[in-house]
């Protein structure tokens, strides 16, 4: 098969037509993103580097991205989704109480971004200060974890003698202290113990909870 048989349109290879090629590719290049930008740094990494792990000639990246600010944004979304699997997963171990599923779910989260620092690093400290559009869709993504944690939460909390706005607001903060927490402790290479750090989030939390509650 000629190079001109691999590009044209509709063809197959090794039983792979051209837009599953086209998707394979991008998986490939997300994959090398969260490599590089997790273990060498979004600002130190070019989209050569990315391509040459991901096996990619460089031609074929702008079919599926314009620039490395998108490229860090798709593994930005796989770091996060990461992130939000280890929460849920968490909740779905805990033995039925909420405050249990609150530690549960801090123990999955703390855990998981011990065991593979290149998602902490991406969600925590390389998506910061790109530009206009990237923090955007920070806030966008911390979001969709207050989001998660309302879900998590609400039976602990009288929702009648608390307005939505003020919820909001206070869920907000207290998702910004997990992930204050959670940097930290990635700067701080680890070094408290992952009980410990999960304690005390979770006293935290629940003291603020307790005190909304029903």
């Amino acid at each position: 098969m000629t190079v001109s048989e691999l590009g044209a349109p509709g063809r197959k290879y090794r039983g792979a037509g051209p837009e599953q090629r086209q998707q394979q590719r991008r998986a490939r290049l997300v994959d090398a993103a969260v490599e590089e930008f997790g273990t060498r740094g979004y600002r130190n990494t070019t989209i050569d580097a990315v391509c040459a792990r991901a096996g990619v000639g460089k031609r074929y990246f702008y079919e599926s991205f314009d620039g490395s600010e998108s490229l860090l944004l798709a593994a930005y979304a796989v770091a996060t989704d990461r992130l939000r699997g280890y929460i849920i997963d968490g909740t779905s171990t805990s033995p039925g109480t909420v405050s249990a599923a609150v530690h549960s779910s801090l123990t999955g989260f703390f855990r998981g971004i011990a065991e593979d620092p290149r998602i902490a690093r991406i969600a925590f400290f390389e998506i910061l200060g790109i530009s206009p559009a990237v923090d955007a869709d920070y806030r966008r993504v911390t979001g969709s974890f207050v989001d998660t944690f309302l879900e998590l939460t609400t039976p602990m909390i009288d929702i009648d003698s608390v307005p939505p706005p003020l919820l909001r607001t206070i869920a907000t903060g207290l998702v910004g202290a997990v992930l204050t927490i959670a940097q930290q402790w990635v700067l701080d290479d680890y070094r408290q113990p992952l009980d410990a750090v999960v304690d005390s989030a979770h006293t935290l939390l629940t003291s603020v909870l307790e005190g909304l509650g029903r």
